[in-house]
């Protein structure tokens, strides 16, 4: 199927490198996802092109590049973006015919995430995926990388030979520089996993928001938390997983209390670098955090966009949830987050309850105290009420109880200070001689 978006060559402003027109191939072909990733690092789709069944030699069969070459004609185009990762043979066979650029989505998907990167962790996972993509393809240089801006990251140093010496000596730099970007990152593993145990230290439950990309994990994150990351709505926004304490006595957006107002529970609740379908496996080590802090979470949310339709709903939470599994990581027992509800009509609203009777359904924008209140009635299972008198030469005891305990009642008498607690069953025995018969 080809598709002119009806602004060609004469009805587009601006520089023709950045229109481009968008290739799908194969059973599982995409491209509304492929136009959103274009669309995030600011191309303009003018053409859209598919075809039932891949060619080993030129992705599209011959006939269906020559259709290619004349919508890049028609167009105006200065780039084609193919759904899948091409190998350097297919790459050249699909430019000379189409007469234009081509990157593929593996490459466009780096880009995206170097565009992304704050850290030093996230930049230096970028400049490994990087190199692991060129390795390959070191013979044509760095093309698909620097069309859409950039040079690559790594491989620096001087050039030296010809020929086969010098791609001989280019592949080597690569691989030398991937050996020390990979000792890096293990050492930053290490020192997330020592970060992550001291905010866990205090006994506080741990939280998981996992889900497709562009789910609003960190909207709901901010919301619960009080804190402002970034939350532009591109793909792939967040590439680092980020844990924050939220605390139990604190109003943010309705997140924190319990129902009747009193204080609830602490607990600590990380967000994730979202999925995506196809994931290119040079990010597959970016994605190590996220999984990590999910299969160590004491609880997952899975976050899922209901704003965009029951299709596209069903086939994210379908990739979320097989990524997850073929990780070892079960969704059983987990919370289902339908968030950006506020952009649906009353219909469609009515629809998602039908088809999500259990789902916590939420616009973080506005209001996330349902979903604070359904982790909350999650957590408390592993929690125990019980009505404890400290004394006030000890009171310091009680204090530690306002940051890990939910606080229904409380007040001083002359023996010290009662309080009536839910409190974490871990925390029990260090409480045990306080308690008050019932």
């Amino acid at each position: 199927m080809v598709t002119n978006t009806g602004q060609g060559r004469d009805g587009v402003d601006g520089d023709s490198e950045n229109r481009a027109v968008l290739v799908a191939a194969g059973e599982d072909r995409e491209l509304g996802e492929l136009a959103r990733l274009a669309e995030t690092l600011g191309l303009e789709v003018v053409g859209e092109l598919e075809q039932a069944r891949r060619d080993g030699v030129g992705y599209l069969g011959r006939g269906k590049r020559q259709e290619l070459k004349g919508l890049v004609e028609e167009t105006g185009a200065g780039l084609v973006v193919t759904d899948d990762e091409l190998t350097a043979s297919q790459a050249r066979v699909l430019e000379g015919d189409a007469g234009a650029p081509v990157v593929d989505r593996t490459a466009l998907i780096i880009r995206i995430f170097g565009e992304h990167a704050r850290d030093a962790a996230s930049r230096l996972e970028v400049e490994l995926a990087e190199l692991t993509y060129r390795l390959p393809r070191v013979k044509g240089g760095n093309r698909a990388l620097s069309r859409l801006g950039g040079g690559g990251a790594g491989g620096g140093g001087a050039r030296r030979g010809s020929g086969e010496q010098q791609l001989e000596y280019d592949r080597r730099v690569i691989r030398d520089r991937i050996s020390s970007l990979r000792r890096r990152l293990q050492e930053e593993e290490a020192n997330r996993t020592v970060r992550g145990s001291r905010l866990k230290k205090g006994g506080a439950p741990t939280v998981s928001l996992v889900g497709y990309t562009n789910a609003g994990k960190t909207t709901i994150l901010n919301a619960l938390s009080g804190e402002t990351r970034s939350t532009a709505d591109r793909l792939f926004e967040t590439l680092e997983t980020t844990t924050r304490l939220v605390s139990g006595v604190a109003s943010r957006n309705g997140a924190s209390g319990t129902s009747d107002g009193a204080a609830g529970p602490d607990f600590v609740v990380t967000d994730t670098v979202g999925f995506i379908r196809k994931l290119p496996t040079q990010l597959v080590h970016s994605f190590a955090a996220t999984l990590e802090a999910a299969r160590g979470a004491d609880l997952l949310v899975v976050c899922a966009d209901a704003g965009g339709g029951l299709v596209g709903l069903g086939e994210e939470l379908g990739s979320v949830v097989s990524t997850l599994e073929e990780s070892g990581i079960s969704t059983e027992g987990s919370i289902l987050c339908l968030n950006k509800v506020d952009l649906l009509d009353e219909n469609e609203f009515a629809v998602l309850e039908r088809e999500y009777p259990d789902a916590i359904k939420i616009s973080a924008v506005r209001n996330v105290a349902p979903l604070a209140h359904a982790i909350r009635q999650k957590i408390s299972g592993g929690f125990e009420r019980a009505e404890i008198l400290i004394p006030h030469d000890e009171y310091a005891k009680a204090a530690r109880l306002y940051g890990s305990a939910e606080i229904h009642a409380e007040k001083s008498t002359e023996e010290g200070v009662w309080m009536d607690v839910t409190i974490p069953k871990q925390d029990i025995p260090k409480y045990d001689r306080f308690r008050v018969a019932v």
